[in-house]
């Protein structure tokens, strides 16, 4: 089984049927879920679940507020939440729910203190965010000073990126917006996010320069640097249709092909890139990767979705593929290798819905999510060494304060959970409380400090 590895400064290694998992000495007896496939993980009635914190305040009645982070890793490295001393939790603060983002909706950019009560410090605003990705808020690999956001120009023309360091509570401004951060922090890839139009990820109010353009050649994904700022387009869209098609490019054709994300790998040597192709009213894509310089571009699978990196050339995806040694789609977990050959090289589990993966600091853990099944979202773990499953939570999906059973498109709020740097704690963003998008947080030390045993139950 392939364990993940970690590294990096950021993290701290920290060493359905009732499994009662019987604690070390010097921590009280507890109890928590075993099941043995995903299919018990959400249907199986009385549940041991972890206790769940709300950590953000909902305003008032007439006066609502709505938090959130927005967005899961990709990598050690990618979305993070936390400062790597795990004091300090990022946050988006908003004050509409389940309506289209228009150019003058403000969302407030602050800090929560984990160690002053959950403190809600605002430094900053944006007019740059989306229903599914924020504004890519995130702190700055190898920083526990300095985080970002995207933001609109001051004129409004433009999408630029801000960086606030909360030592000298300063912000900085860049000329591009930012998608992810190299794990050394120092350079950042983007692209053109007015170009995109997968639902809840673009910002509105800003035209793509190059709507009437299929593959354009003047645009693409760029690579700057986040000192001075100065950037550089390292792949263009045209020379990525040359990539993908060959000679069997299509000509003239009516549609767009765009760069949708791009994440590193922990060591920061190559990135994943995804690339969307929308013609005929169809969404086709691809996930390739390359190199930070544009170059030795791989293909790596068919429609990439929710992806971390376990190591340098391992990434864990969501999909329906056919499983090594079999001859039909399955949908699952899957494991595949950066060796352009696009093929999963093994099936870690099988059933799952689509869901927001990463893993444990330790390695030996995949944490992930549910979409709104049925009114429902689902949070567990996943034990690499047994193979076995433990439920975390099922949330209640409520938008506008009541059950929505049916999945709510843009306007959905999933789990995207994280773990804390010491990998004791998740994070969440949830509306079970009728509240709104809140952000939460659940102590899971318990479960990963006494995992299951091999013996699975019977």
């Amino acid at each position: 089984m392939i364990r993940n590895f970690f590294l990096t400064r950021y993290y701290t290694v920290i060493a359905c049927t009732f499994l009662v998992m019987q604690l070390s000495s010097d921590i009280s007896a507890r109890e928590y879920t075993v099941c043995k496939n995903y299919r018990e993980v959400v249907r199986i009635k009385n549940v041991k679940y972890p206790e769940t914190i709300r950590i953000t305040s909902p305003g008032s009645a007439e006066k609502p507020d709505y938090h959130g982070f927005f967005f899961y890793n990709c990598s050690p490295f990618d979305g993070l939440q936390f400062d790597f001393t795990g004091r300090y939790m990022l946050g988006l603060r908003v004050t509409i729910e389940g309506r289209i983002v228009r150019p003058t909706d403000l969302a407030y950019v602050g800090f929560i203190d984990r160690k002053d009560n959950y403190k809600w410090t605002e430094v900053g605003r944006s007019t740059a965010w989306n229903w599914q990705q924020g504004c890519r808020l995130q702190w700055i690999s190898g920083s526990s000073e300095e985080f970002y956001w995207n933001d609109r120009s001051d004129d409004g023309k433009s999408l630029v990126c801000r960086i606030y360091n909360i030592r000298t509570r300063k912000i900085r401004s860049l000329t591009r917006p930012v998608y992810t951060v190299s794990p050394d922090g120092r350079t950042a890839l983007t692209h053109d996010f007015e170009r995109m139009l997968h639902g809840g990820t673009n910002y509105v109010g800003i035209e793509d320069k190059f709507k009437d353009q299929w593959a354009p050649k003047e645009t693409g994904i760029y690579k700057m640097d986040l000192k001075s700022g100065r950037s550089e387009m390292i792949i263009s869209i045209a020379k990525m249709a040359d990539i993908i098609f060959g000679k069997d490019r299509p000509k003239n054709p009516k549609g767009i092909l765009y760069f949708f994300r791009e994440g590193f790998n922990p060591s920061g040597t190559r990135f994943i890139a995804f690339v969307k192709d929308v013609r005929d009213g169809k969404t086709v894509t691809y996930g390739y990767s390359m190199t930070p310089n544009g170059k030795d571009v791989r293909f790596l699978y068919m429609y990439p979705s929710h992806h971390y990196w376990v190591d340098d050339e391992t990434i864990l995806d969501w999909g329906r593929h056919t499983p090594p040694g079999k001859d039909k789609v399955v949908r699952g977990y899957y494991i595949f290798k950066d060796d352009n050959s696009g093929k999963p090289k093994e099936m870690l589990w099988e059933a799952a819905s689509n869901g927001h993966d990463s893993y444990h600091p330790n390695g030996d853990w995949i944490l992930t999510d549910t979409y709104n099944l049925n009114g429902y979202q689902y949070l567990y773990l996943y034990h690499l060494p047994t193979k076995l499953f433990v439920p975390l939570g099922s949330f209640e999906f409520k938008l506008n304060g009541k059950l929505h059973r049916n999945h709510a498109g843009t306007f959905r709020v999933d789990l995207h959970p994280r773990f804390s740097p010491d990998g004791n704690w998740i994070s969440f963003d949830s509306t079970h409380e009728g509240l709104g998008r809140q952000i939460y947080m659940m102590n899971v030390s318990h479960i990963i400090k006494n995992p299951p045993k091999n013996n699975k139950p019977d």
